[in-house]
């Protein structure tokens, strides 16, 4: 929980001791405590930045290789596992311009693949990475993305294998968080259900939610590996989301998908952190198998 205002005890006010001399705004000892268990808001001052003014963000979209753009239907059941569907016709540009009407959810993957965007995302988690550096083995692939919505609409539940900070530039987002945080034998059995491709138990991760709302100038930090899911409301959306790996998450994702590649095979693999040398030997299996498919031709 974050101090409030009068039971800061620190050298400074608990104004100053916000990292608020660039563009995220963190309240530190709130956000180590938080770390890797559980969401927390931030502030950012990115709300006018000229790189994420729709006429911008249409021009990044004709930018990126068509395989990191992604057009789907802006209403999604919300607690089902999602599949998508691209359904985006003519230039991406025309349908960030047109996102009002066009019901649409676009989502605009590894911005950093431009080079000024490169340069926001890292802007962005160089004020980050100093809270980070200490814990899970440190910062490690970092990327941007930027998700524009239609009036009301939803982003199922998933799980995200890397930390990210998901910052509101336009319009208002209610962003659900189920971190299980009491509960952990709860969220790895549905973290290994999502990764499986079984149903979830959505009804359990709606009890145990905490639902969080952000707006122009706010953000929420989203850890690794736990579910959440979104609802906008009237009017258009615009969040800019800055993920990072840590040498932990990266070597957390390889075991889980390995486990699941070996449950598919009727195999009963050992869960993760219960022998290092077998998640080691898992996570190296899946990197070089990631790596490997990176290199194929498209």
């Amino acid at each position: 929980m974050c101090p409030k205002r009068d039971e800061w005890q620190g050298p400074q006010s608990w104004e100053d001791a916000v990292l608020t001399a660039g563009l995220v705004g963190i309240e530190p000892v709130g956000f180590a405590d938080a770390f890797a268990r559980r969401s927390v808001s931030v502030h950012h001052s990115l709300a006018d930045h000229p790189l994420l003014t729709i006429d911008a963000i249409a021009e990044l979209a004709d930018q990126l290789p068509r395989d990191s753009v992604r057009r789907e239907l802006g209403i999604q059941p919300i607690g089902e596992a999602h599949r998508y569907v691209e359904v985006g016709v003519g230039r991406p540009s025309e349908s960030v311009l047109d996102v009002e009407n066009n019901g649409l959810r676009i989502s605009l993957r590894n911005i950093q693949q431009v080079p000024e965007y490169a340069e926001l995302v890292d802007a962005c988690l160089d004020e980050v990475e100093p809270l980070v550096a200490a814990r899970e083995g440190g910062m490690r692939f970092r990327s941007g993305y930027v998700f524009i919505s239609a009036p009301a609409a939803t982003t199922p539940m998933h799980f995200d294998a890397e930390h990210s900070f998901l910052l509101q530039v336009k319009g208002k987002k209610h962003v659900s968080v189920a971190a299980f945080e009491d509960d952990p034998v709860t969220l790895r059995r549905e973290l290994e259900k999502y990764v499986d491709g079984r149903p979830c138990d959505f009804a359990r991760m709606e009890a145990n939610a905490e639902t969080l709302t952000i707006e122009r100038g706010l953000g929420v930090y989203l850890p690794a590996m736990v579910p959440h899911w979104v609802m906008t409301e009237s009017g258009i959306s615009v969040s800019f989301s800055i993920p990072f790996y840590t040498h932990f998450c990266e070597r957390a994702e390889g075991v889980y998908r390995v486990n699941s590649w070996l449950r598919k095979v009727k195999l009963s693999p050992t869960p993760p952190g219960r022998s290092s040398p077998r998640d080691a030997a898992k996570a190296a299996v899946f990197q070089s198998i990631r790596n490997t498919r990176r290199r194929l031709p498209v």
